[in-house]
C-alpha cells in the first residue's frame, strides 16, 4: 500500500524548527501583497493583446461573492458577515456592471472554459439571485459546452433550491467547507456544521444522472483538533469518497483579519500541525488518493490528476486547477484577474468598488505589470509548486533566455537546503526531494525578489 510521501519519519523535529518562518504561499508571483498602482491604459494594452491570439487557450472567469451568515473564526477570505438584503441586491447590480465594463477590454468572443463563484460564500444569497447571475454570465460571455463550472458550497446555506439552480446552470464541481469533522473542534471555531447536511447535500448532487464532481475542504492547525480527532475526521472524509480533497493547513494571520486572534491561545505547535497534517495525508494516499502538488489529493481517474501528469496542473488564487494558459478575468470586490503578463486585483470595500462603477470605469485599485525576470521566476516557481521540480533547460527555451545564467546567485543559495536533504540541483533543473515538499514554500522562496524581512507579514510555512 503506498504510503504518504510527506512521512512524519521524513520530517525530523530539526528541520521544523527551523523553517518555519513566515512565507507566502505563491498563489501568484509576484504575490498579492506586493500588488501597487499601475497604469490603467498599460494594463488594459496587455489585456486587449490577448484579444488577438491565434490559437487562443481560453479563459475563466471568477466571481467574488463576499456575504457570509457568519464568519468562521479561521476564515482568512475577504467577506463581510450578515449583510443587508438591499446590499447583497446592490452588489449583484454591480457585478452586471462590471461585466459590461470588462467587456470593453476582453473580447467576450473568447471562449471561456472555466466559471468559479468564490467568497465569502456563494451559497448564501438567494436563489432569485443566484438565477440573475449566472443568466447573465452565459448572456455575456460565450461559456462552451464542456466548461467546468465550480462553486465553493457552504453545507449550512446549500439548501435543495439553491443547489438546483447550480445544477441547473450546469456546475459541474462542488466545494464543500468541510474544514473537520469533529464538533467539539468546529464549536472553537464558530462553524456549527451537523454531519446530517453534508449527507443531505452529497446524496443531492450525486442522485443526478450525471452526478458533478465533488470536493472536500480540511483544514488541520485548528484549536482542539489531536491525532484522534483528525483520525476519526479521515474515517468520515473516507465514508463520502470526494473526488477531490483539499487538505490545508490553517494560515494564522490576525494582522489580517483580526477576528482570527481569538484562536491564538489553542494553536498547535508547529511539530503537532505539522504531524495532524502528515497523518491526513497518510490517511488519503493509504486510500488511494494521488497527491496534486503540495496541498490536494484527487481520485486516479479525476482531470486534476491527468491535468499533473500531462503537466498542464495550474496554482492560481483558488488553489490547484486544470486549464494551465487560460486568462482569469475576476469581477468582485477583492477579485484578482491574471491575464497575459499581469495582475490586477479590484477594489476591497464595497463603497469605492460601487463608486468606481458608477463612474464607468473598471474597479481596479493595483495590479503588477510583469517583466521578463518576473515570468521566468513566474513559471519557476510554478513548476515547483505543481510538480516539485522545474527543468531550466526548457524555461529556456519557452522564454527565450538563460535560466541557468540568470538564476545562479539564487541557485547558490539554495546550498543549505542541499545539504539539509530538501532538493538538489544542476544546471539542468530543479528536483525537490520528498522531505522537501513539505517546505516548497521555504524553496520558492530563495527564488523571490520581492521577498524582503521586515517588509510584509505572511503566515507560517509549517
Amino acid at each position: 500500500m503506498t504510503r504518504s510521501l510527506l512521512d512524519p519519519r521524513q520530517v525530523p523535529p530539526d528541520l521544523l524548527r527551523r523553517y518555519d518562518v513566515q512565507g507566502p504561499r505563491y498563489t501568484s508571483y509576484p504575490p498579492a501583497p506586493h500588488f501597487r498602482p499601475v497604469p490603467l491604459d498599460d494594463l488594459f494594452d496587455r489585456w486587449r493583446r490577448r484579444n488577438d491570439l491565434l490559437d487562443d487557450p481560453g479563459m475563466s472567469v471568477y466571481v467574488h461573492i463576499p456575504f457570509c451568515r457568519v464568519r468562521c473564526l479561521f476564515c482568512g477570505c475577504h467577506t463581510f458577515g450578515c449583510a443587508p438584503d438591499d446590499t447583497v441586491d446592490a452588489y449583484l447590480d454591480g457585478l452586471l456592471r462590471e461585466m459590461d465594463l470588462a467587456q470593453r477590454v476582453v473580447d467576450p468572443a473568447r471562449p471561456v472554459r472555466q466559471v468559479a463563484l468564490g467568497g465569502g460564500t456563494p451559497t448564501y444569497p438567494p436563489v432569485a439571485w443566484l438565477d440573475r447571475l449566472l443568466s447573465a454570465i452565459d448572456a455575456r460571455f460565450r461559456v462552451t459546452d464542456d466548461a467546468e463550472r465550480s462553486i465553493e458550497v457552504d453545507p449550512r446555506t446549500a439548501t435543495p433550491d439553491r443547489v438546483d439552480v447550480l445544477l441547473n446552470h450546469g456546475f459541474n464541481r462542488f466545494s464543500l467547507g468541510i474544514q473537520d469533522f469533529d464538533p467539539d473542534v468546529m464549536q472553537a471555531v464558530g462553524r456549527i456544521q451537523p454531519l446530517e447536511r453534508v449527507e443531505a447535500l452529497v446524496t443531492r448532487l450525486r442522485a443526478r444522472s450525471v452526478p458533478p464532481g465533488i470536493n472536500f475542504d480540511l483544514l488541520y492547525g485548528l484549536p482542539g483538533q489531536t491525532l484522534g480527532t483528525v483520525d476519526a475526521t479521515a474515517d468520515r472524509v473516507l465514508a463520502f469518497r470526494p473526488d477531490r480533497i483539499a487538505l490545508f493547513g490553517y494560515a494564522h494571520v490576525p494582522w489580517m483579519r483580526p477576528h482570527q486572534d481569538v484562536l491564538a491561545g489553542g494553536l498547535p505547535t508547529a511539530e503537532t500541525k505539522a504531524a495532524l497534517g502528515l497523518a491526513l495525508a497518510d490517511r488519503l494516499l493509504d486510500a488511494g488518493y494521488r497527491q496534486v502538488g503540495m496541498d490536494h489529493f484527487a481520485l486516479p481517474a479525476d482531470p486534476l490528476v491527468q491535468a499533473l501528469d500531462a503537466r498542464t496542473l495550474r496554482r492560481t488564487f483558488m488553489g490547484y486547477t486544470t486549464g494551465k494558459g487560460l486568462d482569469n478575468l475576476g469581477l468582485g470586490v477583492s477579485a484578482i484577474s491574471w491575464i497575459g503578463a499581469s495582475f490586477s486585483q479590484d477594489e476591497k470595500d464595497l463603497a469605492p468598488w460601487r463608486a468606481a462603477l458608477d463612474a464607468g470605469r473598471l474597479p481596479v485599485v493595483r495590479g503588477h505589470l510583469h517583466s521578463a525576470d518576473d515570468l521566468l521566476r513566474q513559471s519557476l516557481i510554478m513548476a515547483l509548486f505543481c510538480t516539485f521540480q522545474a527543468d531550466l533547460d526548457a524555461l529556456s527555451a519557452e522564454l527565450d533566455l538563460d535560466a541557468p545564467a540568470l538564476l545562479a546567485d539564487d541557485l547558490s543559495r539554495l546550498t543549505p537546503m542541499v545539504d539539509d536533504g530538501l532538493v538538489t540541483w544542476d544546471a539542468h533543473g530543479i528536483h525537490i526531494t520528498e522531505t522537501g515538499r513539505f517546505f516548497v514554500r521555504n524553496v520558492c522562496m530563495v527564488f523571490d525578489r520581492y521577498l524582503e524581512a521586515g517588509t510584509q507579514r505572511y503566515s507560517r510555512t509549517v
